[in-house]
C-alpha cells in the first residue's frame, strides 16, 4: 500500500499542472492585496487573512484542480495503460484503489496547509498581525483566533474528499478526461446555482460544506448542530468510494 502510494507521489512531483496551481493559488491569496491597493482601504491584518480567500479558495480553486487532478489519475493512467500495468503486481484492486484515495486525501491535506500558510505570510508581512481577530462582527483572542483559522482549513479536507471521491465514481465510469472534467464542472457549478437558489437544499449540497467557516463558528456556539453536517459528508464520501469500488473491480482495465 505505501509502494502505492509513494508511486503516486513520485508521479505528481513531476507534473507540471501541480506547479502551475500552486502558482495559481499564490496570485489568488495576493489578490486582496491589490485590491486593498486599488481603494487604498486596509481592513485585514496578518491574523484574519487567511480567512479573506479561504471561501474562495475551497469552494472554487481547489474544487476545479480536484475536478482535473482526479480525471488525469484515472482516465490518463487508464488510456496509456499504466493503470494496466499497476495491476500486474501483487497488489489487489481495493488496494490500489483505497491508495489513490489516500493519496488524494493527502494531497487536498498539503494544498489546504500551503494555503493556511500562505496566508498567515501575505497578510503578517503586508498589513502586519493586528490585535483583534474578528469574524462575523465578533471579536476573538488570538488564541481563538487561530484555532478558529486552523480547524477552518483543516475541516474543509474531508468535504472536498468527498467531492474528489464523486468525480473519482465519474473517472471509473467515463473514458474520456475531457468528459470526466466537463461534466464534473458542471455538476458543481449547478450544486453552485442550486445552493444560491433554494437555500433549504444547502444542508444536503455537498459543496455547502467546502468553505468550513461558519460550520466552525457555529460550532463554538452550538456543538450539537456539527452530528447532521458530519454524518452527511461522512455517508456521502462512503457512497461513491463503494460505487467507485463497484465499478473498478469490475471494469476492465486492459487498453
Amino acid at each position: 500500500m505505501m509502494g502505492l502510494i509513494k508511486n503516486e507521489w513520485l508521479k505528481l512531483l513531476q507534473n507540471k499542472k501541480f506547479y502551475a496551481l500552486l502558482l495559481f493559488l499564490l496570485l489568488l491569496y495576493l489578490l486582496p492585496v491589490l485590491m486593498t491597493v486599488l481603494v487604498r482601504i486596509n481592513t485585514y491584518n496578518g491574523q484574519v487573512y487567511p480567512l479573506t480567500v479561504f471561501g474562495v479558495a475551497a469552494s472554487f480553486a481547489l474544487p476545479l484542480f480536484l475536478i482535473v487532478f482526479v480525471a488525469e489519475i484515472i482516465t490518463d493512467e487508464y488510456l496509456s495503460g499504466t493503470l494496466s500495468l499497476t495491476l500486474l503486481h501483487p497488489v489487489t484492486r481495493r488496494q490500489v484503489l483505497t491508495a489513490k484515495v489516500i493519496f488524494i486525501y493527502s494531497v487536498i491535506l498539503l494544498l489546504l496547509v500551503f494555503c493556511l500558510g500562505l496566508g498567515y505570510l501575505i497578510g503578517t508581512v503586508i498589513f502586519g498581525w493586528g490585535t483583534d481577530f474578528m469574524a462575523r462582527g465578533l471579536t476573538y483572542s488570538v488564541s481563538e483566533g487561530i484555532f478558529i483559522t486552523v480547524t477552518a482549513y483543516l475541516s474543509a479536507s474531508l468535504p472536498l474528499l468527498a467531492f474528489s471521491l464523486l468525480v473519482l465514481f465519474l473517472a471509473l465510469l467515463l473514458q474520456s478526461g475531457a468528459a470526466v472534467v466537463g461534466m464534473s464542472a458542471g455538476l458543481l457549478f449547478l450544486l453552485t446555482i442550486l445552493q444560491l437558489l433554494a437555500e433549504e437544499l444547502s444542508p444536503v449540497l455537498i459543496n455547502t460544506y467546502f468553505n468550513t467557516l461558519p460550520i466552525v463558528l457555529d460550532y463554538l456556539n452550538n456543538p450539537g448542530g456539527l452530528t447532521f453536517r458530519l454524518l452527511f459528508v461522512f455517508c456521502f464520501a462512503l457512497l461513491f468510494y463503494c460505487l467507485a469500488l463497484f465499478v473498478f473491480t469490475r471494469r476492465d482495465m486492459v487498453y
